[in-house]
């Protein structure tokens, strides 16, 4: 039972990996030309023929069977000439719902636990770097010459020179 929950889990991230891409198209698609939007759009489906013709349980046809249509309806498009910008939304809808059948969550980030309504502190906060009597205008200069701030290149060992160097040959 494991290995066919842990072949679920694999086909679903390499949904989500998919479905993040296309959201990431879709947001873009009005900045990018026809021809680059389909280019990249041709990418999509080659990633999506990729996990097609992987080795998945008959238990993840049914999954397969939905990848496969977005797929070819994106390929039919894009031979056809059609508006991809038009089909394109469909096709993310359709793959966000396929992640949801799937169940696997697209990333594990959560918040950190806290009551609601809970005050914050001043104690809840970490000083950081030298505290706010330390800090200077970075461009107000030290009174103190010695103070001056050091150029890291200028820490470098200075290069030694010929003492015959520049001098006429004889």
């Amino acid at each position: 039972m494991y290995l066919l929950n842990e072949d679920k889990s694999h086909l679903g991230h390499r949904v989500n990996d998919i479905l993040t891409s296309m959201q990431d198209l879709q947001d873009d698609m009005d900045n990018l030309g026809t021809r680059h939007f389909n280019r990249l759009v041709d990418e999509l489906v080659n990633e999506i023929r990729k996990v097609l013709h992987g080795q998945w349980n008959s238990q993840n046809h049914g999954f397969l069977g939905d990848l496969q249509k977005v797929a070819v309806a994106l390929k039919k498009t894009l031979e056809d000439k059609g508006d991809m910008k038009e089909i394109f939304p469909a096709a993310v809808q359709t793959m966000q719902g396929l992640a949801g059948k799937l169940g696997v969550k697209v990333n594990d980030m959560e918040a950190p636990e806290m009551e609601g309504g809970s005050d914050v502190s001043q104690d809840d906060f970490e000083l950081t770097g030298q505290g706010p009597e330390q800090q200077q205008d970075p461009n107000q200069m030290p009174q103190d010459p010695n103070q001056m701030p050091q150029d890291p290149m200028m820490q470098q060992q200075p290069m030694p020179q010929d003492p015959m160097m520049g001098q006429p040959s004889m």
